[in-house]
């Protein structure tokens, strides 16, 4: 469990040196409570205190690595129990699930389906992480002939479902562990003694928490602590009351046994409000049963949302962005440098089929009546902005043009910009292409 300022600082050498940064060994404190410090940075600091603050910063929920072609896709290491707090350090993991009954040309037209569907927004690319084959035929042979042609056809995590330890075996042999996630084995004890040396990770699966807890144990028994928690549900009420139970637990109370991701088989009945409250309440992964990308895209950017970071604004690096192919003569849009304003303005540049010099302006990632009213995007700011960015050597005309919103910073625009031309633009982005087609001369 966390300990508090006070409890850190009497764990430190109290000798105010300074040497961490931090004047004081109480602000030093207070800095690694808050996570925004590291102990090693205390020279003076006993191997005693280390070993219990060391113990103390590790998350409650336990962090598991997968890979994913060239990069690395982690789960758990969650450490509060609401976003404000903090922030949701790992996304949930959306799996679809196939059966390896279907023909192999069923196969492998819908792993082409699951492995096409990607989506880029607001600069992030969107699509489903991993596979789930489940063991439907009981045919080995076939079983392992449909995992190959995951393995060689796309590089997402593979979720084995349904098999036996003689399936098991042969399969880790095919795919790196590191891809690997073991669902409803046949028999716990046999598996776990197979997947002892790679810790390939395994989802236990119980009827309830008492159930859940006891096989977690026999696991931890064993030195075997790469696993994933799954509890059966009967309505979204039990779905719910199960996961923040868990994460309650382990965060709250400190309670080690319940400190590890966990995933949500989503029932056909109501898949897509079981896995819109998996991933909004503590799922570190939602199974999907059935491949449907109306219902995909929203749980795709619901997640988006619900994993970004409170604190932090989505922000790219101000400056000037060529949008299409501008020359000399092409329009200055200026901006804020809020992610989803840069996206959406620049797209609709795109539709406008009018190139043009996009001109970020740093407003702390704000957008931009947000920035405005927090007198982070006036006329001084933008004006100095546009001065600043080297606009006037690759442009052979001085005319901007500011957003319709604030048409209020035109008048101290052109003070500081004497020998410029303000415009001011539509409102909406979504009016961007008529400006250029019919305002832009």
């Amino acid at each position: 469990m966390a300990l508090t300022g006070l409890q850190i600082f009497k764990l430190l050498p109290n000798k105010n040196c300074g040497e961490c940064d931090v004047p004081t060994c109480l602000a030093f404190a207070m800095k690694l409570a808050g996570k925004i410090a590291e102990p090693q940075a205390c020279p003076y600091i006993s191997d005693e205190a280390m070993e219990i603050l060391g113990a103390a910063q590790t998350p409650p929920i336990k962090k598991i690595i997968f890979k994913n072609g060239e990069k690395e896709i982690s789960i758990g290491a969650e450490t509060v129990m609401f976003r404000h707090e903090k922030t949701f350090v790992n996304q949930t993991l959306i799996a679809l699930e196939m059966t390896d009954n279907l023909s192999a040309e069923e196969f492998e037209n819908e792993l082409k389906r699951i492995e096409s569907y990607k989506y880029e927004r607001v600069g992030e690319r969107l699509e489903p992480e991993c596979i789930s084959l489940k063991n439907v035929s009981d045919d080995k042979n076939n079983y392992l002939l449909k995992l190959e042609t995951i393995q060689s056809k796309t590089e997402k995590i593979i979720i084995l479902s349904d098999c036996n330890a003689e399936i098991i075996k042969e399969a880790m042999q095919l795919v790196d562990n590191k891809r690997l996630i073991l669902n409803k084995v046949e028999d716990l004890s046999e598996t776990l003694n197979i997947i002892s040396d790679t810790q390939t990770p395994i989802v236990l699966s119980a009827k309830n928490i008492e159930e859940l807890l006891e096989k977690v144990e026999k696991c931890e028994a064993q030195n075997f602590k790469n696993i994933i928690l799954s509890i059966d549900f009967n309505n979204l009420n039990e779905l719910l009351e199960n996961n923040v139970l868990l994460r309650r637990s382990a965060i709250e109370k400190g309670f080690k046994l319940a400190g590890y991701p966990i995933l949500t088989e989503c029932t056909e009945e109501d898949e897509l409000h079981s896995a819109i409250l998996g991933i909004c309440k503590y799922s570190s992964i939602v199974l999907l049963k059935k491949f449907s990308g109306a219902s995909l895209f929203p749980l795709l950017t619901l997640r988006q949302n619900i994993f970004t970071d409170p604190q932090k604004p989505l922000q790219i690096d101000p400056g000037i962005y060529q949008v299409g192919e501008p020359d000399e003569s092409s329009p200055l849009i200026v901006t804020t440098n809020f992610s989803l304003t840069y996206f959406i303005v620049s797209g609709e540049i795109e539709n406008s089929i009018s190139p043009a010099w996009l001109c970020i302006v740093d407003a702390e990632g704000m957008s931009v009546l947000t920035a405005w009213s927090a007198n982070k995007f006036s006329g001084e700011i933008v004006g100095k902005a546009i001065l600043n960015s080297g606009i006037e050597e690759k442009i052979n005309h001085k005319k901007v043009i500011i957003p319709g919103y604030v048409a209020i910073i035109r008048g101290e625009l052109e003070d500081k910009l004497p020998e410029w031309e303000i415009l001011v633009g539509p409102q909406e982005a979504a009016d961007i292409p008529k400006y250029l087609k019919e305002i832009w001369k």
